[in-house]
């Protein structure tokens, strides 16, 4: 049997003062859930400074090996809205590689991939990244999964050796918010299609908003997480001789 915990949006922040309750909730989870795999899905920081990524590689080292991220808008750029080539090179170079991702997301349009054994149960993380990688001061927080990235996940999906693995597919931005030009991932529809009906689950934050969407896209759970500082509550799947359920539990 596998469980795995699902958590978003912490937001590090440059002050070791400002991350008291942060911290508080990652003691929780690595005393109550230490046999559980962890997927954070972005905003780890706050705007990508490099303190804020020390003070998240410090908190999160000893998660190393069960560990499994991805960036969010906070992460490659200054207040979310701004993105950086330079903030989203740090993210790679002060996490992914640290925490042993298996891959990098800056600059890179393949997904990152880890696959995990345990039990009778093989298991496919399947990492993207959903920034959209523009400097224009008129994208925001908006995201995009892209075309060479939906691309290899396409092909990802029908390599006859993934076919008897369970999928997890996670990422930051919120597929389901509709015409806000400040958050919206651009190309969600898309995703659906590539999508449809071939993971298990998928897992995103963005918006501050834990929410559940069952049997949508063909998919049987679709959930956002929130721990924003304070939050302490988190998705739970389990994944057992084939079949997956979920959850959400108190940290």
């Amino acid at each position: 049997m596998m469980k795995i915990l699902h958590l978003s949006d912490l937001h590090f922040h440059t002050n070791t003062k400002d991350n008291k309750k942060i911290l508080k909730t990652l003691d929780k989870v690595k005393e109550k859930y230490s046999n559980h795999f962890i997927v954070v899905t972005g905003d780890i920081v706050d705007d990508g400074h490099e303190k804020q990524f020390k003070n998240a590689y410090n908190a999160l080292k000893d998660l190393k090996g069960r560990l499994f991220i991805v960036p969010g808008n906070h992460d490659f750029g200054a207040a979310g809205n701004f993105y950086s080539r330079e903030r989203a090179a740090r993210f790679d170079e002060m996490l992914a590689k640290p925490l042993d991702q298996g891959g990098t997301f800056s600059f890179d349009n393949r997904p990152v991939v880890n696959v995990v054994t345990e039990g009778n149960d093989q298991v496919l993380f399947i990492g993207l990244d959903s920034n959209l990688e523009t400097e224009s001061p008129f994208d925001f927080a908006c995201g995009e999964i892209g075309k060479l990235q939906r691309n290899a996940l396409a092909e990802l999906l029908s390599d006859s050796t993934t076919t008897y693995m369970k999928k997890i597919l996670f990422f930051h931005h919120h597929p389901f918010i509709r015409n806000d030009p400040f958050m919206e991932m651009k190309d969600s529809a898309k995703l659906a299609r590539t999508i449809y009906g071939r993971v298990d689950a998928v897992l995103f934050g963005h918006k501050h908003e834990m929410a559940l969407f069952e049997n949508t896209w063909g998919i049987p759970f679709i959930s956002a997480s929130d721990n924003s500082p304070g939050k302490d509550k988190g998705g739970e799947l389990t994944i057992e001789e084939g079949k997956v359920s979920f959850q959400y539990v108190q940290i």
